[in-house]
């Protein structure tokens, strides 16, 4: 027979309570992990995902199921993605997650909500992967480049002057290459500062992803070497478009439900936006006048007119390919521009003389950099085509155009651990 005393039963009795403590400890850790295991493979969906996801206006406010009891060695999670809702149904940059995860046999569970951002390529001001022409020939920034909004370039900065950066600028390459060697007679201003050996940002390969919303029932599709697109605003102030196809005729259609345009052919393409719109193509972009908003969000900041324009292969300027460009006046453009296989150039930039100023209110996002002039390298003054004038549309950092291109980079905002019990499918915003 054993004797045990009451103060060797208490110390038996506190060791069994420890041990439950410290297994207990160790399970919720365990679902801790996998929530986060949850979460992490929720961004990397959306990094693979190509274009932002609709926000709660299309869907009544209502999260939507990414993940359901997904099986890991030592559990299964789930995971419901929330859109940010005042977008009113158009693709949104700010999404919530909600996880939540349980361990196999003890049924130990734990969620987890994570606010993320969707960086979308129209977060940029001036976006390049090479700072050369489609000959090879370099392009630099001189003195009379004035730039509003983040630049990146997955290239080196080619410097002449002093050009002027208000906001963030980064460089993939290890240093600056200065026309004349460097200050004092180059002397770019960052204001934000520069940051080099800047991560690798690839561009989208094709426009393929455009094309399927191009395709869905509430998009346009239209097909023919040249589609031409006039976009223009009825007497009720109602966005519009005229179309011709080929050798057809004009037919007037209002702007797509899902806000997406498609072009199986040469695009060309000016006018006058009331609405939300990307207009897509898998060969060139013509623009052939000016490309305005209706509602000027220079004037007016509650403007909600928002235009994405992306080409397979060049964005081109207006003017004729088989003669000079006659055009001389200032341009003005409206949008987030993007040239996926060359570049955003000028028709014959380097012919006849200057030709004003292009102004671009918005982005632009190119493979290669492309000329709009020339200019003098011992005066640094324009010799042909256009001086820029760039400015950034805050607005495009958060409302992207409909299914513009996303950059597979996502951020984490804030995260919180929440009540296993809240339901899931209940909206966040």
């Amino acid at each position: 027979e054993v004797s045990v005393s009451l103060r060797e039963e208490g110390a038996l009795v506190s060791s069994q309570t420890e041990t439950r403590l410290s297994g207990n400890q160790t399970m919720q850790e365990q679902a801790f992990y996998l929530a986060e295991r949850g979460v992490e493979e929720s961004i990397a969906w959306l990094a693979q995902s190509g274009s932002p996801v609709i926000g709660g206006g299309a869907n009544g406010g209502q999260p939507v199921q990414l993940f359901d009891n997904i099986q890991s060695s030592t559990g299964t999670y789930s995971a419901w993605l929330d859109p940010l809702d005042t977008n009113n149904g158009q693709p949104s940059r700010f999404m919530a997650v909600n996880v939540k995860a349980v361990l196999d046999g003890s049924g130990m569970s734990r969620a987890l909500r994570v606010k993320l951002g969707q960086q979308n390529f129209s977060r940029f001001a001036y976006f390049t992967d090479q700072e050369h022409n489609n000959g090879g020939s370099t392009i630099w920034f001189i003195t009379e480049d004035e730039f509003f909004g983040p630049v990146h370039t997955n290239d080196q900065l080619h410097i002449y002057g002093s050009p002027i950066f208000h906001d963030e600028v980064a460089s993939g390459a290890s240093s600056v290459d200065y026309w004349h060697g460097g200050p004092p007679q180059d002397d770019p201003v960052f204001d934000v500062g520069l940051q080099l050996n800047a991560p690798y940002i690839p561009l989208p390969l094709n426009t393929d992803l455009i094309k399927v919303k191009g395709l869905e029932a509430d998009g346009y599709y239209f097909s023919a070497n040249t589609v031409e697109i006039v976009l223009f605003v009825d007497a009720f102030d109602v966005g519009k478009m005229n179309v011709k196809e080929g050798n057809g005729a004009w037919t007037e259609y209002d702007l797509p439900v899902n806000g997406v345009c498609y072009v199986d052919g040469r695009a060309v393409l000016q006018g006058e936006l009331a609405g939300q719109l990307t207009i897509a193509s898998n060969d060139d972009v013509e623009i052939m006048d000016n490309l305005v908003y209706h509602t000027d969000p220079r004037v007016d900041p509650s403007s909600t007119d928002i235009l994405g324009v992306v080409a397979e292969k060049n964005i081109l300027l207006d003017g004729s390919p088989h003669g000079p460009n006659a055009d001389v006046a200032d341009e003005t453009m409206m949008g987030v521009f993007m040239a996926l296989e060359w570049s955003f150039t000028a028709e014959n930039y380097g012919s006849g003389t200057p030709r004003g100023t292009l102004v671009l209110y918005g982005g632009l996002i190119q493979q290669r950099r492309g000329p709009i002039g020339t200019f003098s390298g011992a005066s640094g003054q324009p010799l042909t085509g256009w001086t820029k004038d760039y400015t950034f549309d805050s607005r495009l950092l958060d409302y992207p155009p409909p299914a513009f291109p996303t950059t597979g980079v996502v951020e984490k905002i804030s995260w919180e651990e929440v009540e296993t019990s809240q339901d899931r499918t209940a909206n966040v915003w």
